[in-house]
């Protein structure tokens, strides 16, 4: 049974500021894993570059591109150096030094790692291309469901785009942004359709017309349950409603990081 990517890329949000004492690199990436069912334990992030070479595949970031069209989230990211320090039992395969590992998530800076200069686990900036010294590797692991099927579904027909329609219950227009909580690129009347093109707790990146950004997800209503949201983002304000349709791996691994949340605002505004 493969675990789903979209749920793994979410997987680390809640050990953000754990210290790297207590998981470096590669204990934080086998954390999320277990976190999503797959139990995991290697030597190393050597031993995760060859293991994924193995079963799975591994590239530059322009190589998945080509090849899969996109760079998934939830794959691997490596930063592999010809520098000669890895391992001593790693050196006569030619491979190199796979020095770091960590996770595409394709919000944020586009990464999450444990970093040891950084003191622990923190979001990192990955712009999609290989950078000498920065993540100039992709692994995408076997073990996982990328979605990577050539825009059909099981059954050999195209998949349409999850549609979905801005709403607010006051307000007449939701932002949206040039990247989760980035700058404004345009007001959206309420009532507009948009195109998903991709989802998650926070944020969603959707297009418009001519136009794509991110949008609170909580101001989407998509197929599925609707669940009253809040109005941090709506403009001119007010509180809205989002219709969520997550795998069911995805809403377990992000449970434990959501009912924290809510018993931190509990313990601050009180019940009811």
């Amino acid at each position: 049974m493969k675990i789903d990517a979209l749920a793994f890329s979410f997987a680390g949000d809640k050990y953000l500021g754990r210290p790297y004492s207590e998981m470096d690199c590669q204990a934080f990436v086998e954390r999320c894993m277990r976190d999503c069912g797959l139990n995991k334990d290697l030597a190393g992030s050597n031993a995760w570059y060859r293991e994924v070479m193995k079963h799975g595949w591994v590239g530059s970031p322009e190589d998945c591109k080509k090849k899969f069209g996109q760079i998934p989230k939830g794959a691997l990211l490596f930063i592999l150096k010809q520098d000669g320090k890895e391992p001593e039992k790693y050196k006569k395969d030619g491979i190199g030094n796979a020095s770091h590992i960590g996770i595409y998530i394709a919000r944020h800076d586009g990464a999450i790692n444990s970093s040891k200069s950084r003191g622990g686990v923190c979001y990192s900036k990955f712009a999609g291309k290989s950078i000498s010294g920065g993540w100039n590797r992709v692994g995408l692991y076997d073990q996982f469901d990328y979605g990577l099927n050539d825009g059909q579904d099981e059954d050999g027909k195209d998949e349409k785009p999850m549609q979905g329609t801005v709403t607010a219950q006051t307000g007449a227009t939701v932002n949206l942004r040039k990247s989760p909580g980035g700058d404004l690129i345009e007001r959206v009347p309420v009532g507009t359709k948009v195109t998903i093109i991709d989802y998650g707790p926070e944020w969603c990146e959707v297009t418009t017309g001519k136009l794509t950004g991110w949008m609170m997800t909580e101001f989407i209503e998509m197929d599925g349950e609707i669940v009253p949201g809040q109005d941090d983002d709506a403009a001119p304000g007010g509180e809205g409603t989002v219709l969520l349709e997550v795998p069911l791996e995805a809403a377990s691994a992000a449970y434990p990081f959501l009912r924290d949340l809510c018993e931190q605002i509990e313990k601050k505004v009180g019940r009811g």
